[in-house]
């Protein structure tokens, strides 16, 4: 193939530049807004009001284990707020959606149990189960968040998909099943269920075995963690008090409430997202019959006979389908979080001035990391909403919505943890402090990045099709697109068509199979990105918005081409591509605060979200100024001179 094949921009040419945008109007701002969320602003409002009247700010001083109790406690509150019970929340995708994404900005540590509470456990109960009373007790306690859910899938010799070591033999004698882990490696590692002073209900994932017959894997419910009993939870108050850190508090806290038959062991502390994760051994732990969530393809007849409708290598991806949901819901809490990180950083670079004074926000080194995070924020909050819209249209059953989650959450967390890393990095010290979030939300990332499928994983799975992938459309996608976006979806292109005949283009840094897969999940979800950005542009009716909308759109695609210089440079010229991205990057620039008012973040506690950082840090110290008046310029004037 030759240069030619490429879609080729106009040259640069001498033309007049457009004329300056309109007047920035509060009609602009709500268009943007529009952009972001939809026409699900007003829902988006409420939900983001109540979370962040759960004051969930980083508090100094508080050891893991407590930290790791904060959601427990936040969660029925937060439910109650909403009116809503779990199951209402977990069946829908706009009000589930919305809770996660405020719950990251403005309260970090309740999103990290939120998937696990209403898409895989609550959410699996819905979709698998049959309606029994065992069933239904679990859920009752889910409901109201007096228990908390999640799914024990990952075992310790790896998550192993449909090659589980962990069996439930069936028992006719008990009509029931009883949940082992013949090994080691078998043992459950991760859940968060190591902290006894939480109920906790669980969906369990298990090789199925009916007279000595492998049946594949399926999820069986089990409550893991009953309230432990009066006596226990009284002694656990008293040791708290008195012997925080007595061995004995950490005996009592693993194994208060746990089901007979289960042994578990706190893991160490990780660096952040804390939670009370923990390793779990099985031994014949029993469930009943009902335990089993089948859905309406596999069930246990009442003689004792398993049946399934399905093949056995299909039933476990049948059985984790609830995992799409929660994969869909994290990508999207990432990207509100790089908003959040964008727009504290715009308002404090507009008052910091280091150095020689010179304001931080005039600075280009910060400007470029502001408007290419603001281009990237853009396309892929945009992406994420309307994969989420999709799973809420009424063709939604015509979507692939798993492969669509594949592709969303490597790229909607990867692009979010960068934005976050440049926004972290750019604050300086501040980015450092707890009090301003970043950390937090860089934290909650690297769990999202992990949770619900490892992102690399995800992407070699979804890039291993090509040719389904490659299909994939946006609704209403426009017919005719600018050259950019035609740029992306050639390399798209080229890309699948060397993993349809096996081969490696020779400008792909691939490795092998799998690293092409990647790269070609990658490639797919920029060029929706890209496009789900221009379609908005598109659709806005308020000119001026329409502009900015379009140039982070242009912005956004041209940075995907400028990374992958050197594959663009094998297979064609780049004419335009660095000074187009100049313009658009300079309009961005020019409305940044009026970009990022359209992200409608709450008055976040920390410094750079303030009006005033220095007036903060005087509140916080409560010195004021320490009743010494003085001339800053004048200071700096004396000391150069000196």
């Amino acid at each position: 193939m030759t240069t030619t094949d490429l879609p080729r921009p106009n040259p640069v040419d001498d033309s007049p530049a457009e004329p300056p945008l309109d007047i920035v109007t509060p009609s602009t701002v709500a268009a943007l807004r529009e952009t972001i969320f939809g026409e699900h602003w007003t829902l988006h409002r409420r939900v983001r009001d109540i979370v962040a009247d759960l004051d969930d700010a980083p508090r100094s001083g508080r050891t893991y284990s407590e930290e790791t109790r904060v959601a427990p406690e936040l969660l029925p509150y937060a439910m109650s707020r909403l009116g809503l019970t779990a199951s209402e929340i977990a069946a829908d995708h706009q009000v589930r959606g919305a809770l996660c994404d405020w719950s990251q900005v403005a309260a970090p540590r309740l999103l990290l149990i939120l998937t696990g509470h209403f898409s895989l456990s609550t959410g699996g109960i819905i979709k698998l189960g049959n309606g029994s009373r065992y069933q239904q007790d679990c859920l009752a306690e889910l409901e109201t968040g007096k228990a908390i859910g999640l799914l024990v899938l990952t075992e310790l010799g790896g998550t192993n998909g449909a090659d589980h070591r962990t069996v439930a033999e069936w028992d006719a004698t008990t009509d029931g099943f009883w949940l082992t882990n013949p090994t080691a490696e078998a043992w459950k590692f991760m859940p968060n269920a190591a902290d006894g002073a939480v109920p906790k209900t669980a969906i369990v994932t298990a090789r199925l075995l009916v007279d000595g017959a492998d049946q594949g894997v399926l999820p069986f419910l089990l409550k893991l963690r009953n309230r432990p009993k009066l006596r226990t939870r009284i002694l656990l108050s008293l040791l708290t008090a008195f012997a925080p850190k007595s061995r004995t508090l950490r005996k009592l806290r693993t194994s208060a409430g746990l089901a007979a038959g289960v042994d578990a062991a706190p893991l160490p502390d990780k660096s952040s997202a804390p939670m009370d994760h923990g390793l779990y051994r099985f031994t014949r732990v029993w469930v009943p019959r009902d335990a089993l969530l089948g859905g309406d393809w596999a069930r246990m007849t009442p003689d004792g006979r398993f049946e399934c409708d399905l093949p056995l290598r299909r039933r476990f991806h049948r059985a984790i389908g609830v995992l799409g949901d929660g994969r869909l819901d994290l990508a999207n809490a990432a990207a509100a979080s790089a908003r959040a990180a964008l727009a504290g950083l715009v308002n404090y670079s507009q008052q910091r001035r280091p150095g020689n004074g010179e304001l931080m926000a005039d600075r280009d080194g910060v400007q470029l990391d502001l408007v290419s995070g603001v281009a990237k924020a853009y396309a892929t909050s945009v992406l994420g909403r309307r994969i989420r819209d999709m799973r809420t249209a009424p063709d939604a059953d015509d979507h692939n919505h798993a492969l669509w989650s594949m592709i969303a959450k490597p790229l909607l967390s990867y692009t979010a943890l960068q934005v976050l890393t440049s926004c972290e990095q750019r604050a300086g010290a501040q980015g450092a402090l707890r009090s301003n979030l970043i950390a937090d939300w860089i934290g909650n990332l690297k769990a999202i990045i992990t949770a619900e499928g490892e992102n690399r994983i995800l992407q070699v799975k979804a890039g291993e099709r090509p040719g389904i992938i490659e299909a994939l459309q946006l609704p209403n996608t426009p017919p005719q697109l600018p050259w950019y976006i035609n740029m992306l979806i050639h390399r798209e292109r080229r890309i699948a068509a060397g993993l349809l005949r096996s081969t490696y283009d020779p400008a792909s840094s691939a490795l092998g199979p799998e690293s092409a897969a990647v790269e070609m999940a990658r490639a797919t979800g920029e060029r929706l990105a890209a496009t789900a950005l221009y379609a908005e542009a598109v659709a806005t009716t308020d000119p001026t918005a329409r502009r900015l909308v379009e140039s982070a759109a242009t912005a956004y695609a041209l940075e995907r081409i400028h990374a992958q210089g050197a594959w663009f440079l094998h297979h064609s010229d780049m004419p335009r591509v660095a000074e187009e991205l100049r313009i658009h990057r300079n309009i961005l620039l020019d409305h940044l605060p009026t970009m990022v008012a359209a992200f409608g973040i709450p008055e976040l506690s920390g410094a750079v979200f303030s009006e005033d950082y220095i007036q903060w840090y005087r509140d916080f110290t409560g010195w004021g100024d320490s009743g010494v008046a003085h001339d800053d310029s004048a200071v700096l004037r004396r000391g150069a001179a000196a």
